[in-house]
Formats: structure tokens, C-alpha cells, sequence
């Protein structure tokens, strides 16, 4: 019985693996993003992830110019295979939060539920991103 619950964590691992192709091989800062005339990060899967500049420009809004530097981009929604919702973390990310939601944060994060998770995305759909973990 072990052994077939081994494999099936394996399995499921090389799924989760395969659901994050598209995360960036590197996240970008706001500033940065700002400067570029086709804003854009490369997955690792190769494939070109474009922003929107309309949503740039809100993130600008609301986060101080002095920390454009800090807050990287795409922002990542950690959904995790134990819980039913999704987790942020991050300073500049919570007052994000705090502004499009109107939620509170904890240590630097906030444990979202589907609802909120669809205002987010509906609101910033180019400069969030999902990412699948495994515990």
C-alpha cells in the first residue's frame, strides 16, 4: 500500500510540475514594466506573458513610486492542494489587497476565498498569476 501511495505522490507532483509551466522564469519589477514599451515576462515554458498597461498603471496608483522597484510582477496566487482557498504574500502585495478588496493582512499575507479570488482576477488579470503547490 506504501508503495502505490508513493507513486501516486509522484504522479501528482509531475502534474503540479506540469500545471506551473506557466510561471515566469523570472518575475519583473513594476518600475521596470513601466519603462517597456510591450510589457512582458517569458514562462518557463518559453511562451511570452504580456501585461496590460491599464493594470500597470492601477498598481501604480496604489502603491508609493519609491517602491515600484520592489514589487515584482506577476503576482503570484499560491492555491494549495490542502486548503480550499488561496494565499499573497507580501508588503506591497497586502496593500494591494487592501485597496482592490478591502481585506486585511496577517504577517504579510492574506488567505483568500473564491470570491475574492475572482474580484482579483477580474480586476488584475495580466499582473496575477496562479501557482499550484504541493505540501
Amino acid at each position: 500500500m506504501t508503495e502505490n501511495f508513493r507513486r501516486a505522490d509522484r504522479l501528482l507532483k509531475k502534474q503540479i510540475v506540469s500545471l506551473n509551466r506557466h510561471i515566469p522564469r523570472e518575475r519583473k519589477p513594476l518600475a521596470d514594466l513601466l519603462n517597456e514599451k510591450k510589457p512582458h515576462v517569458y514562462g518557463a515554458d518559453g511562451a511570452r506573458h504580456r501585461f496590460h498597461r491599464s493594470e500597470l498603471d492601477k498598481l501604480a496608483k496604489i502603491i508609493p513610486k519609491s517602491e515600484y522597484k520592489k514589487l515584482k510582477l506577476p503576482i503570484y496566487i499560491e492555491i494549495d492542494s490542502v486548503s480550499s482557498g488561496a494565499r499573497i504574500t507580501g508588503n506591497l502585495e497586502c496593500q494591494i489587497l487592501r485597496k482592490i478588496l478591502d481585506v486585511e493582512c496577517e504577517n504579510n499575507e492574506v488567505f483568500l476565498y473564491r470570491p475574492y479570488i475572482r474580484i482579483l482576477r477580474n480586476e488584475l488579470p495580466s499582473t496575477t498569476q496562479y501557482i499550484f503547490l504541493v505540501r
